[in-house]
């Protein structure tokens, strides 16, 4: 769960312990992020709609974020604190394809 008030895409170092006293040195690095809509909902099967917009708080290009459409990857085409441009390529099937699209976005390019 991730606190409110953190869309400037901040980032924290995480140390654990177990007895309040010895901490860990993993210096593990957690972004907070948060999506809350993609659009446009629908676009043009020939690729020419324009870009997926993927609104929310937290970004960072620095973490490497990703886009899928139909289980291809591709690069983002801007990354800010609140908005990832995701392409939208042209139909698998040619442009006179009419149907769903399975979009997937990860905020590292590994975890989906």
């Amino acid at each position: 769960m991730s606190p409110g008030g953190w869309s400037e895409a901040d980032k924290v170092i995480l140390s654990v312990t177990w007895n309040d006293v010895d901490y860990d040195e993993n210096n593990f690095v957690y972004s907070f992020y948060s999506i809350n809509r993609a659009f446009p909902r629908s676009g043009p099967s020939n690729g020419l709609g324009g870009d997926i917009i993927i609104s929310g708080q937290g970004f960072r290009a620095d973490t490497n974020p990703g886009c899928k459409l139909n289980n291809t990857q591709y690069d983002p085409i801007l990354v800010s604190a609140t908005e990832i441009r995701c392409p939208m390529p042209a139909a698998e099937a040619g442009d006179s394809y009419f149907g769903n699209v399975d979009l997937a976005v990860s905020a590292n390019g590994i975890t989906w």
